[in-house]
């Protein structure tokens, strides 16, 4: 009763007074993590893609990790109030979590191929489905603030290795590629997969001017396989993809709109829509992940004009903007690099030459793209 009472006198207290961030609204301190509201703005992001090739042990050995799987670890900062906000999804990692941390989520610090001590415990990602090729799927998300607790006492002290033994978020802002995320199981008890952080897109202002605008309008006919072979999409479906592009200022704002495109949606990528490098006809790695479009409500104006036209074909939406460096949780399979921002890729180079590049989106049923279109 009392919590209840508490919390509707929160709400009246939040509907009553000046907008403010939901982190100062919000906050209750439990598993050692003092969660927290999303905050109003980022001061970084950053990105990994997990896997089970790069896993060491405690003397800084290489050590399989669990064969087949990986990790899509979103983390985003807020350094000027110690809020970070996590999104991690792991794909093929099985069995019980192990770890004599707090939990067996985490975020060390050291450099690739050392190891290092723990510095935030996240909570372990729950089981949410099977995918298509069967493997498990668990995620967790939130967002919490300092300090942090990690349960792991700094050889020969009583210090935690968290908050309290000097770590702040400023830190990995200051050196991304100097801390890595990774999820330890009872079989794969030095980590089932791995990943060194890297700077990624986060959300911002629309900038105040452009310098370029691209666009295209994919159709289910200009899809191929990663051959280099005809695979038609999804029949009857298309979608507009708007990119207003500051290179000055590294902002990307996107407008996407799909129409008649179904299903859940299916990327080995951290998202299934994508701006992809390669000319017409030909396959290529993505360059830039976009959120995933999300169904346009049935009452809002843009869907009765859509219906109007359309029928019923279903109408989904994805606007932000977003500033670089851009990540797509998608490595080279040569060089084991990112295919986004770290690859090479700038928003100066879609600039110079748009039609060697292509938008798509993807979904389980079809995996080479329900759509795509060459961008001009």
């Amino acid at each position: 009763m009392k919590t209840a009472i508490a919390l509707a006198l929160l709400a009246g207290a939040a509907s009553a007074a000046p907008a403010v961030d939901s982190e100062e609204l919000l906050s209750v301190r439990s598993n050692k993590l003092n969660y927290c509201g999303r905050p109003s703005y980022f001061t970084s992001a950053f990105h990994t893609r997990a896997v089970n090739t790069t896993v060491v042990d405690a003397q800084s050995n290489p050590v399989a990790g669990e064969a087949g799987a990986f990790g899509q670890y979103a983390l985003e900062v807020n350094s000027d109030k110690d809020v970070i906000c996590w999104d991690i999804t792991l794909v093929g990692v099985t069995g019980e979590y192990s770890s004599p941390a707090r939990t067996a989520t985490h975020i060390h610090q050291a450099p690739k191929g050392k190891a290092g001590p723990p510095r935030i415990a996240f909570p372990n990602p729950e089981f949410v489905e099977k995918n298509a090729a069967g493997q498990e799927v668990r995620k967790s998300s939130g967002c919490a603030k300092a300090p942090f607790v990690t349960g792991i006492k700094v050889a020969g002290t009583e210090t935690d290795t968290g908050s309290a033994s000097g770590f702040t978020l400023k830190q990995i802002e200051a050196d991304p590629s100097a801390f890595f995320a990774d999820t330890h199981t009872a079989k794969f008890t030095a980590g089932a997969v791995r990943g060194q952080l890297l700077a990624s897109e986060r959300t911002v202002k629309a900038p105040r001017h452009f310098t370029s605008v691209v666009r295209t309008t994919a159709t289910p006919d200009q899809v191929i396989s990663n051959a280099g072979v005809a695979t038609p999409g999804e029949p009857g479906a298309k979608a507009s993809y708007e990119l207003k592009i500051n290179s000055n200022e590294d902002i990307l704002c996107y407008d996407i709109v799909t129409s008649g495109v179904t299903g859940a949606y299916s990327s080995p990528a951290k998202t299934a829509t994508h701006t992809h490098e390669a000319a017409v006809g030909k396959a290529g790695p993505p360059r830039i992940a976009f959120k995933n479009p999300a169904k346009v409500s049935k009452w809002s104006v843009q869907h009765i004009i859509h219906k109007l036209k359309n029928g019923n074909k279903e109408l989904r939406r994805s606007k932000a903007c977003v500033k670089g460096p851009f990540t797509t949780g998608l490595n080279d399979a040569t060089t084991g690099i990112d295919t986004g921002s770290a690859s090479g890729f700038s928003l100066k180079k879609l600039e110079a030459n748009p039609s060697a590049f292509f938008a798509d989106t993807h979904t389980v049923k079809y995996t080479n793209g329900a759509v795509r279109g060459q961008l001009k």
